[in-house]
């Protein structure tokens, strides 16, 4: 895989802030069930001060202010500032500081934080030692680190199926990015990284899901819109059904009695400092 350039990563962010923002609060319940293991991992305890990484349109951060409480604080940044003005405008936005940052040189000083938590998005740093290596850096002594990635892109159903349906109607195999996004798939991939970034106690959780998905409705639109809405902004309706007929061709394999059985695989990696 070649990751592209860092300006290509920021550009390919950007377009898809708006359908993040779009559907944040209708798949909100469904991150919740990926959110609640990350902060277990995380260990959060009240009146901690947290940094969280890639917070994009407000998974998981929008829970943390509940959980350290109001001796606490939840700083959240993303390196795509117009993520963080999606973020802005939801509920419970008010309760966070906001700021844009790279997570290859974090804006705070040392020791700053007491724990640091990252969903899905160390994959996509240029350089994630040198990231890792920030994070340890503003975080104070027994601070914990914790973050979530994508499992091998074998045991994930939906974006498999949403990639191959754009392929099957438009030509458009999937890109580098698509493939990014399972760079830290296998067991102890990010785990090596947490240890050249200086981390101790270092550990790596690994959680299979296997939700049944209902057949009665497109259930797959918000994730079809943010992760390809750049190249389905401009489709007529056609076209978008031809993608409909596509997906519902690739899961009809997957049909149970009691909806289409899916499969998703986590991994989180923490480690103290």
């Amino acid at each position: 895989m070649t990751l592209p350039p860092p300006d290509s990563v920021l550009d390919y962010w950007s377009v898809k802030a708006d359908p993040w923002t779009k559907w944040a609060d209708t798949v909100a319940p469904l991150a919740a069930r990926f959110n609640m293991h990350l902060i277990e991992e995380a260990r959060i305890e009240p009146g901690m001060r947290v940094l969280d990484m890639a917070s994009g349109a407000g998974e998981p951060v929008l829970m943390l202010p509940e959980l350290v409480g109001p001796e606490g604080s939840v700083v959240a940044t993303d390196v795509v500032p117009e993520m963080l003005s999606g973020l802005k405008r939801r509920k419970g936005a008010d309760a966070l500081q906001i700021c844009a940052a790279d997570m290859q040189a974090l804006p705070f000083n040392d020791a700053s934080f007491d724990r640091a938590t990252c969903r899905f998005g160390i994959m996509f740093v240029p350089d994630p030692v040198a990231g890792l290596s920030q994070v340890a850096r503003v975080l104070k002594a027994g601070g914990r680190a914790s973050f979530m990635v994508w499992g091998p892109r074998e045991d994930q159903t939906l974006f498999p199926v949403l990639a191959e349906a754009i392929d099957r109607v438009f030509g458009l195999a999937p890109d580098d990015h698509h493939y990014q996004i399972f760079r830290f798939g296998a067991d102890g991939s990010l785990t090596d990284h947490f240890e050249q970034a200086g981390f101790i106690n270092i550990t790596e959780r690994s959680i299979k899901f296997t939700p049944k998905a209902p057949t009665d409705r497109p259930f797959w639109r918000p994730q079809l819109d943010m992760s390809f809405g750049h190249i389905m902004s401009d489709k007529n309706e056609a076209e978008r059904a031809a993608v409909d007929a596509e997906i519902r061709a690739l899961l009809e394999p997957m049909q149970t009695e009691e909806g289409y059985q899916m499969k998703a695989h986590i991994r989180i990696a923490s480690g103290d400092r």
